[in-house]
């Protein structure tokens, strides 16, 4: 299983004395994916191990939380243990746990499971899970010291997410030296360019995907706007269809059908092909055919692969 991890954790200054004490047992905290023990901080996964992975998780035993917090300056019956799991694309949070500490009896052991946190685990942009000790209740106000119910004391964050895909492109402006040098007409709303991509390693190096200056301006500043989702669905199908045809095209340029075989070698096609089989349900094999010899067919199954039937109508209904 392939996995990267990358410390992203900053140094934080905090206004507070004496609570140093409570980030001790944290240090006990495990998280493993797949049976793979990743650190606190940014986790970067490949998308088919986020989308499968089981996720576990180890705490501090509840009595060393205890003495801990005991140390502090905060009193140990108004603070908790709470782990937290936030989607980063849903914008949705759930409680896996949360007890104060002065009752506490959690498991050391915790299995995630995906159908108890649909939301959240099945994220395809990934989730933050954050296992923290919090003051659970408003003290009275006194210096350096935290006085405001859900205040962390100490923490740890994993923030998985997954590689980029390279069908994700970010998108140009299509000024008019661009327009010119691809000598395209006036009023042209968008263009894919595709450069030759068998030997990339990223499909980003070759694959330029522009927009109108202002339609895109008008698109970054009202992304969920019923009318800018169909129009980034549209510019998704659109390019997905030309870097599909354009590898195929390259892949046949001695006239021979293309085939799974042919994209062994070339990281950044075959990826592109793989996940293009999975979002069409498919095989590489058929990917490669619908790209090559049947391209209407290709944007209908696209078409249905986006839900296009659906954003457009939510669009025309709400104009």
């Amino acid at each position: 299983m392939t996995l990267s991890t990358m410390r992203s954790e900053t140094a934080l200054v905090r206004p507070f004395a004496r609570i140093v004490t409570a980030d001790k047992p944290l240090d006990e905290v495990i998280f493993t994916v797949g049976g793979k023990v990743v650190e606190p901080g940014s986790v970067v996964l490949p998308s088919e191990t986020l989308s499968a992975a089981d996720f576990r998780l180890t705490l501090p035993a509840p009595d060393a939380v205890r003495s801990a917090v005991e140390s502090t300056c905060v009193p140990m019956v108004d603070c908790g243990l709470v782990v937290l799991g936030t989607a980063h694309s849903h914008r949705a949070s759930q409680v896996f746990l949360q007890q104060y500490l002065r009752i506490a009896d959690w498991p050391t052991e915790m299995e995630l499971h995906r159908n108890d946190a649909d939301l959240i685990l099945n994220d395809s942009a990934g989730f933050t899970l954050t296992v923290a000790v919090v003051l659970l209740n408003d003290l009275s106000a006194e210096p350096l010291r935290p006085s405001m119910a859900g205040t962390w004391l100490a923490r740890r964050e994993f923030r998985v997410s997954p590689e980029a895909v390279d069908a994700s492109f970010s998108p140009e402006e299509l000024t008019d030296e661009v327009r010119k040098f691809h000598n395209l007409p006036n009023g042209v709303l968008r263009y894919v360019h595709v450069d030759e991509v068998l030997e990339e390693e990223t499909l980003s190096d070759a694959v330029h995907v522009y927009v109108d200056p202002e339609v895109l301006r008008l698109l970054l500043a009202n992304p969920a706007d019923s009318s800018a989702v169909q129009l980034q669905v549209e510019l998704a199908i659109q390019t997905t269809e030309t870097v599909a045809v354009a590898i195929a095209r390259d892949l046949t340029s001695d006239g021979s059908p293309p085939t799974p075989e042919m994209l062994e070698g070339r990281p950044a096609a075959k990826r592109f092909y793989e996940n293009l089989a999975r979002t069409l349900k498919c095989s590489v094999a058929d990917a490669l055919e619908l790209s090559t010899n049947q391209c209407a067919r290709l944007r209908s199954h696209l078409e249905g692969a986006f839900d296009m039937r659906k954003v457009t109508s939510s669009a025309l209904r709400e104009k």
